[in-house]
């Protein structure tokens, strides 16, 4: 029997544990048209095994590494433990990705074979077939597929028939390839978000994985069988550690939504005890709180804004009987019903990645219940530290243990920056053998490029990327993330790009409206208006936004204050490569694509006309043009 901190574990030895051992288990569920299905793990290995075998039949395997691209769904999970299962690594690419993403990355791994999720994705990969070159796609959902005679093109069910017709002959011919699996093979290559350059391709083993997993199983104090909910794309590398890795591992339940709109509903239906969301995400639900409350009359609003406060006040459980009954009610009238609403009411450990959030945040879910928890760590690493129900919210917690590794996991901070050592690590970039050693310092240990330092007591505070960290002219330091951060618990704002350097003398920002909120806000106090870049300019909506900032300010030390900032005329967008897949701001490119615009906000102006391409999915683009105002929040700063 194969456990689950077993130094010579793989991915597919967990499958053909599961499936073995325990066949009738429930493994995933999977909602389509409104009901929940079942998939027990002796399905889950038969699937494994008839796509495994197919692969070899069809004489698809001969690349070393087979590229999936769709949602998270039961049978982007299959293929990828199918792929591993017959030596060969995955490579997910996320849903979204636009062609000339597409093209980069399959010519960067050498693949040549795709699955895809379904007739869109199927055109996409057709549409850059012959760049690649690319020699079948094999698809899984078929609706809308039946015209298409193209011969590289293949249905996942008749890949799986000629599976089980090589499976009628050799019944072993997939379990004997899983048995001879080690736990040093390439199991997946993981890329980059690229906020700071080209992607690159971490290529991760199965002792990889399954370490990264173990850390995550101590921060989340997950069990087996737990529900988990899968909906963060497995081109993520937490993804990979938690629905691929934990969830075949220990195992758990994971979790398919019907559709990605349907995440929060689908979440509530079944009872999630674990969420992972990204900071936007957690600063998402807070900010549309915050705005229907705003929306909600005066007895609703009075009776929320009474119990938040009476939560975040007694969270120490201040002794005596009125504090205790104040919490009971508060508790009762608004804790119980927001956790239910929100789909928390089961949530054992909810985890925030990606980037910094605000104490603000951490109070408000603390004080409903939601034991939620700072994580810190790195695609070539996997998750170093985290915290782990302490009240440090300024934190990223204490450096995690390393369950396979030879040597513990250990952190340290040189010159500003974080670096790490020992545990599991990487096995280096995809096809750039000398690209690693740029990362390693002289004396052994992982460059992270994050800035932070370490508290008296051994926690870890994360600030910046060490690149995105600027000097104002003043010789005062500030970290935009930090102030990002508590400008995007604005509910009217979606992002912000804090500007400030050397030659600067003040904060500014480029303010990305929440469009939706905005609009509304607007509506109600009919102020009419068409498209974005004219309601972003609205006097009333400058008001609004200026008053914000306004708020906000009174927060931040002085020096990181916005002084001046403008209202884009459009949003961010990974299309035009100013986020990435994973909604990371790609800060060098908005401060290239908006010089002119930031130029204003330095150059005294109060008006100034720009413009900026905007590309369409079908490749078609235009230029957007507007006069947009330049706003002052404040006398400057000398």
């Amino acid at each position: 029997m194969i456990h689950i901190d077993d130094t010579n574990n793989t991915l597919p030895k967990c499958v053909l544990r599961n499936g073995t051992a325990t066949p009738s288990q429930v493994a995933m569920r999977r909602k389509m048209l409104g009901i929940w299905h079942r998939i027990t793990w002796g399905e889950v290995l038969t699937e494994v095994r008839n796509i495994g075998a197919g692969l070899l039949a069809s004489e698809l395997a001969t690349d070393p590494c087979i590229v999936i691209l769709g949602n998270n769904e039961p049978e982007l999970f299959w293929a990828e433990y199918a792929v591993q299962a017959i030596g060969k690594a995955a490579v997910c690419l996320y849903p979204d990705a636009s062609e000339a993403e597409v093209v980069t990355l399959f010519r960067d791994c050498g693949a040549h074979v795709a699955f895809a999720e379904d007739q869109e994705q199927c055109d996409k990969l057709l549409e850059i077939a012959d760049r690649v070159p690319l020699r079948t796609i094999i698809y899984w959902d078929e609706r809308g597929m039946r015209g298409y005679d193209d011969p590289r093109v293949m249905s996942l069910a008749a890949l799986a028939a000629k599976g089980r017709e090589a499976l009628a002959s050799t019944p072993d011919l997939v379990d004997r390839l899983i048995v001879k699996g080690r736990p040093e093979d390439l199991a997946v290559v993981i890329y980059t978000s690229g906020t700071t350059g080209d992607a690159k391709g971490v290529m991760g083993t199965h002792r990889y994985l399954l370490d990264c997993a173990l850390r995550w199983r101590d921060v989340l104090d997950a069990h087996a069988c737990a529900n988990y909910v899968s909906y963060i794309s497995p081109a993520w590398a937490t993804e990979q550690y938690l629905g691929l890795g934990l969830g075949v591992a220990l195992p758990m339940i994971v979790n398919f939504p019907e559709e990605p709109e349907t995440v929060t509903t689908d979440t509530r239906e079944i009872g999630a005890e674990f969420l992972f969301f990204s900071s936007r995400q957690w600063e998402a639900i807070v900010s549309s709180t915050e705005s229907r409350m705003r929306d909600a009359g005066w007895l609703a609003r009075s009776v929320y804004r009474w119990g938040i406060k009476t939560l975040v006040e007694t969270q120490e459980n201040l002794p005596g009987r009125l504090p205790r009954f104040k919490r009971a009610l508060a508790d009762a009238l608004v804790a119980n019903p927001m956790r239910d609403r929100l789909g928390f009411k089961y949530l054992r450990t909810a985890v925030n990645s990606g980037s910094a959030l605000s104490p603000e945040v951490f109070d408000l879910f603390h004080a409903l219940g939601v034991s939620l928890r700072n994580v810190y760590g790195f695609t070539e690493v996997g998750i170093v530290a985290a915290t782990q129900g302490e009240r440090r919210f300024g934190t990223v917690g204490k450096p995690l243990k390393s369950w396979l590794g030879t040597t513990p996991l250990e952190t340290r901070i040189e010159n500003s920056e974080i670096q790490v050592r020992g545990g599991v690590i990487f096995d280096g970039y995809y096809g750039k053998p000398d690209a690693m050693a740029a990362r390693i310092t002289p004396d052994g240990w992982m460059r992270s490029g994050d800035a932070g330092y370490f508290e008296e007591d051994g926690y870890l505070v994360y600030l910046d990327r060490l690149d995105d960290l600027r000097r104002l002219s003043s010789g005062k330091t500030i970290a935009p993330q930090f102030i990002e951060t508590r400008i995007r618990l604005s509910p009217y704002v979606r992002d912000v790009v804090v500007i400030g350097d050397a030659s600067r003398d003040y904060v500014g920002a480029l303010i990305d409206i929440d469009v939706d909120l905005v609009g509304k806000w607007a509506e109600e106090r009919q102020i009419s208006f068409s498209v974005h870049a004219d309601l972003s300019q609205k006097a009333e909506v400058l008001a609004l936004v200026r008053s914000e900032l306004e708020r906000i300010n009174e927060t931040l030390p002085e020096h990181c204050r916005v002084v001046r900032f403008i209202n884009l005329f459009k949003s961010f967008d990974a299309d035009e490569g100013e986020l990435t897949r994973s909604r990371k701001i790609r800060r060098t490119v908005v401060e290239q694509r908006y010089k002119t615009l930031i130029d204003a906000i330095y150059g005294g102006l109060d008006l100034v006309s720009s413009s900026v391409e905007v590309k369409f999915r079908d490749g078609r683009s235009r230029i957007i043009q507007a006069d947009v105002a330049v706003c002052s929040l404040q006398a400057r700063q000398a």
